[in-house]
């Protein structure tokens, strides 16, 4: 009874489709054949029976995957989220360096080398055959299957500034000098997919750099001392290859010292489909640790490395990826987001980051402020560039943007000021706010406002003073009376820039560069510096000086002060599992013009959250069109630098996501992580909010840092799968079908195994489990204690969650992964029915297929077969990648699979055995082949450009032999047999699939590429075992 209900399972789709007139009879049991079954068999009415669960498992997967789908494509971003760059224009132009040949690189025939020019603009690039070069040399290093052409639109505001008197003026180096942008031509090779394309570019660009430098060397009216160094500009995987180039041997000393990264994955690669990528990672982060931990060497003194990403709106790769933390202390650069950077503030995906209007502005500012033409190196000190950017990079309210400024240093910058300076003034008291107007001036009759500091230190502990205002530069002086004269320090250096909030401004960037609108000017002072002086000067506006700001209206300019010993920081203890279940609330008074919440538990990069605010119902009178500007918000962490500007949040509904603590990145753990909101409300007005989980923000983040989980988790379940059939194959001699025993397993062990992916994350997450788990790691590149003296730590494993609440994420891509490779099952299924179909029809002869190969054409198949195989395998050897085999195999294994279904067997059971075998064989080389393709995309791009790249560890024939032959031998209808369970070769069969789906689980993510070497392995085996069979 059990056979017949088995097959009774399997053929119900085909009798419902077709008539019964017998024309599958070829394919499948008959009624007789199942009643001739023999009592072995009946075990199988185990696996059979019952599918009910994996039918459901199977409909919320698929269910689970064309939701998040939808999300994905169809949910825009809003607000502060949704993308604002402005177009731009320029007039490029590229000259090809063709003296650089292969008497200077043997990768001249691939790659090429081109100097930018802006047309009407730059200097001519040639005069006669000699290239003319009279600036500071760029090197822009393009990213991933990017375009050498990428560089235009940074070179371009590069040479409008510079070559623009007006523009020019507004720079503060005096040792400024044009730029000459050189950019390499890699032909859009794939460089995240190969670590030897990689080496290749980094190679190829220290001889170009050397190249460079000779360039000046023989320019005989260069007016400045001759360069020895080159700035380095990267985008997206050049970035990489910058940092790569000098642990290179052909690296000349001192020639990089300045590297600017644009959407670089510095922390992890994006993609774990080759090996020597993520060795060339590993060996890399090394070398610069290894050399940043010497006080005296060159990097310490000299490099710095500064990454910009663009956000949320990177959907290439996780901006996550893009800090530096764990490469570089603050001393040698940092991480900034595009949101972050004043006159930007907008997110920017991975593409357009090079071209953005607000941004090139910026970036062509930093380049130029950190020249100096004076030096052979042709830029700043290390201290110097690095203050350059934190001005130009961050907000200024991060207390990293004070190391440098004069405040910090009154000993160094007090001036002095007669006596009568400030002889006009008015004492304003601590906690009272300075609320200067357009249409209230003539009330304020002293020009100067005198705010006391606390000299008491004992009672300053929230000591702290906000200024807000839409003047373009208010006056603040810092004043001490420690000297005879007085003595005081102007805050201009310390006066930020923020969004302009108002009722006609939606996103943040419409008071960006040439919106024309100002934005607002803030200043935010702590205790610290407050405690150095003994008093504020503030210089009262005048009318005109409130009628020249572009884009207010009438009656709109203010200014608003004030000096406060109360802490505006509320700390919310909420973790998410309570904003989960009842929301959180929060209250915010008009006592403070900044107010903080701090929530302590909410760090997680996996979740994002709904905040709704609404003026307090006590306030409901005020207009808020009548207020000095509307209420915003900066959201923000403590590092890496991400700040977001929320504009006008009154009866809105705002969307709060952040880049923090995110899978497989290296953080230090002993900094703080909590997500905090700044609140400027203005002066009597409450506000309340609720915030809640935005679940469609958080699942449409989650495919783009899981990405890579699509092949380790469906070929983790495949090979539970096998485990499973073979073990009842050894048990029953009769090898169930893929969906029977998938549903088998969910039946019987799905709340076990589903609670095991709930619990992995946080037993994974042990300190002490990682430690294990990095000593049984086969591959031993990711070691997750990275630099313990400075807490810097990572989880590399399973899905890198380090919250309980996130844990569920295990379950929601075991119940997806269920429905895809139900899916695709029955995709399979449907395919076999219509190529029977199919060759039913066009048979012109009702002839049988033969049940087997005689012994002639056995002989003759096998040799054929052989022969093949040998020749496979020596284009692996000679010139093809060991991947483009496995493809060919995959292939096979698909013929071999229709083969079978065609076949006519008198053995009913041994034709099931057979097509159940080598279908769940090709659902398994299915998803490995996902991990192989990238490689044959590297490989048939060289093809293309007519260049081969040397593919060293892609050529061993080891790594897919046995797959070939195992395919070949299934190609004659071979399998493994049946043998007792109690013997060593039926336990190492089960043994090794069940170690696949604890390694594609485990470490699957981060090293797909083993998972290859992983099935090449058991696929030895299973050839070894059907041979000694």
């Amino acid at each position: 009874m059990g056979i017949r209900r088995l097959v009774s399972v399997i053929t119900r789709p085909i009798i419902n489709k077709v008539n019964s007139s017998g024309q599958y009879s070829r394919v499948l049991a008959t009624r007789e054949d199942q009643d001739k079954a023999s009592p072995k068999y009946m075990n199988n009415d185990k696996i059979a029976k019952k599918p009910y669960t994996y039918r459901l498992f199977s409909i919320l997967g698929i269910l689970s995957i064309c939701s998040l789908l939808l999300i994905s494509l169809l949910k825009p971003f809003n607000g502060a989220d949704a993308p604002q760059c402005e177009s731009i224009y320029m007039f490029p132009s590229y000259a090809r360096i063709d003296g650089f040949d292969e008497r200077y690189t043997p990768l001249a025939h691939k790659y090429h080398l081109y100097l930018y020019r802006e047309q009407s603009v730059d200097r001519e690039p040639l005069n006669g055959d000699e290239l003319q070069l009279d600036g500071i040399p760029v090197l822009f290093i393009p990213g991933n299957a990017g375009s050498f052409r990428q560089c235009r639109s940074i070179a371009s505001a590069c040479s409008n500034i510079y070559f623009d008197s007006n523009t020019r003026a507004t720079l503060s180096n005096e040792n400024v000098r044009n730029l000459d942008f050189f950019t390499a031509d890699f032909n859009e090779d794939f460089t995240a997919f190969h670590g030897e394309t990689m080496l290749d570019q980094t190679e190829y660009l220290n001889d170009a750099i050397k190249y460079i430098l000779s360039l000046y060397e023989r320019t005989p009216d260069y007016p400045h001392p001759k360069p020895q160094s080159v700035i380095i500009v990267g985008h997206s995987m050049g970035g990489i290859v910058s940092r790569v180039m000098l642990t290179l041997k052909n690296h000349v000393p001192g020639s990089i010292s300045t590297i600017l990264t644009l959407s670089s994955p510095h922390a992890a690669s994006p993609v774990t489909f080759d090996g020597d990528i993520l060795k060339l990672y590993k060996n890399t982060n090394e070398y610069w640790r290894k050399q940043l931990s010497q006080n005296d060497s060159f990097f310490s003194k000299n490099i710095s490395l500064v990454s910009i990403t663009g956000g949320i709106l990177d959907t290439t790769l996780p901006a996550d990826y893009a800090s530096v933390e764990d490469l570089v202390s603050l001393e040698n650069g940092f991480t900034s987001f595009t949101t972050t950077i004043p006159d930007v503030w907008t997110p920017i995906d991975h593409l357009a980051i090079v071209w953005c209007k607000q941004l090139r502005e910026v970036l062509a500012r930093l380049l130029l402020e950190s020249i100096d033409a004076s030096k052979p190196e042709k830029v700043k000190p290390l201290n110097q560039r690095l203050q350059i950017a934190r001005k130009l990079l961050l907000s200024g309210f991060e207390d990293y943007s004070w190391m440098n400024s004069k405040l910090n240093y009154p000993q160094e910058n007090l001036q002095e000021f007669s006596d009568n300076f400030f002889s006009d003034y008015a004492t304003l008291e601590m906690n009272d706010v300075l609320d200067f107007e357009m249409f209230n001036l003539e009330k304020w009759h002293n020009n100067y406002t005198k705010i006391n500091i606390p000299s008491n230190i004992s009672s300053t502990e929230h000591l702290h003073f906000t200024l807000l205002t839409s003047l373009d530069m208010p006056m603040i002086y810092f004043c001490t009376e420690s000297r005879v004269n007085l003595s005081c320090i102007t805050a201009v250096d310390s006066i930020l820039t923020v969004p302009r909030s108002s009722k006609d401004t939606l996103f943040a960037a419409d008071s960006s560069f040439g919106e024309g609108k100002n934005p607002f000017k803030a200043v935010s002072v702590g205790k610290n510096i407050l405690q150095k002086y003994d008093y504020l000067m503030i210089s009262k506006p005048t009318y005109g000086e409130f009628s020249e700001q572009e884009g207010m209206e009438d009656n709109q300019g203010f200014l608003l002060a004030l000096l406060r010993n109360v802490s505006n920081v509320q700390i919310v203890n909420t973790t998410p599992s309570q904003i989960l279940l009842f929301g959180e609330q929060l209250h915010l008074d008009g006592k403070d013009i900044e107010q903080v919440i701090s929530f302590s538990n909410l760090w997680d990069s996996l979740l994002s959250y709904r905040l709704e605010t609404k003026i307090e119902a006590s306030n409901e009178g005020i207009a808020s069109e009548e207020t000095l500007f509307q209420p915003f918000i900066r959201q923000w962490v403590y590092e890496p630098f991400e700040s977001k500007w929320h504009l006008n949040i009154i009866n809105k509904s705002l969307d709060i996501n952040m880049h923090n603590v995110a899978p497989f990145i290296p953080l230090n753990e002993s900094e703080p992580r909590s997500l905090q909101l700044s609140f400027f409300i203005p002066p009597g007005m409450s506000l309340e909010a609720k915030m809640t989980i935005n679940w469609s923000l958080t699942l449409k983040m989650l495919f783009i840092r899981y990405r890579l989980a699509l092949a380790s988790f469906p070929v983790a379940f495949i090979a539970l799968v096998l485990s499973y059939q073979f073990y009842w194959y050894n048990k029953t001699s009769e090898f169930p079908s893929f969906d029977s025993t998938l549903g088998y397993i969910l039946r019987k062990h799905g709340i076990l195994m589903f609670f095991t992916l709930f619990l992995a994350s946080p037993v994974v997450n042990n300190k002490l489990v990682q430690r294990i788990l990095y000593l049984l790691d086969p591959v031993g590149l990711n070691y997750p204690f990275l630099l313990s003296e400075r807490n810097m730590h990572a989880n590399f494993y399973y899905l890198g969650i380090r919250d309980w609440f996130m844990s569920t994420i295990g379950i929601l891509f075991g119940v997806m992964t269920v429905g895809l490779l139900a899916l695709v099952s029955k995709i399979f299924g449907s395919l076999e029915i219509l190529v029977i179909f199919l060759q039913r029809k066009l048979s012109k002869k009702n002839t049988e297929v033969k049940e087997a190969f005689d012994t002639i054409e056995h002989k003759a198949y096998g040799k054929g077969r052989l022969m093949a195989s040998v020749l496979l395998l020596l284009l692996v050897f000679f010139h093809i990648p060991y991947q483009m085999a496995f493809v060919i195999s995959l292939v096979i294994q698909i013929a071999t699979c229709i083969r079978v279904a065609l076949l006519k067997l008198s053995n009913s059971e041994q034709k099931l055995n057979l097509l159940n075998y080598n279908m769940t064989l090709l659902l398994l080389l299915l998803f490995v082949s996902a991990i192989n393709i990238p490689i044959i995309i590297v490989f048939l791009h060289n093809v293309a450009i007519k260049w081969e790249t040397s593919f060293r560890s892609h050529h061993n024939i080891l790594a897919v032999a046995p797959i070939i032959f195992l395919v070949g031998n299934n190609s004659i209808f071979k399998m493994p047999n049946s043998v007792p369970l109690d013997t060593w070769d039926g336990k190492v069969t089960i043994i090794l699939f069940v170690y696949l789906t604890v390694f594609s689980f485990i470490y699957g993510i981060r090293n797909l590429y083993w998972i290859h070497h992983l099935v090449n392995i058991i696929c030895a085996w299973l050839l070894f075992f059907e041979t000694i069979h």
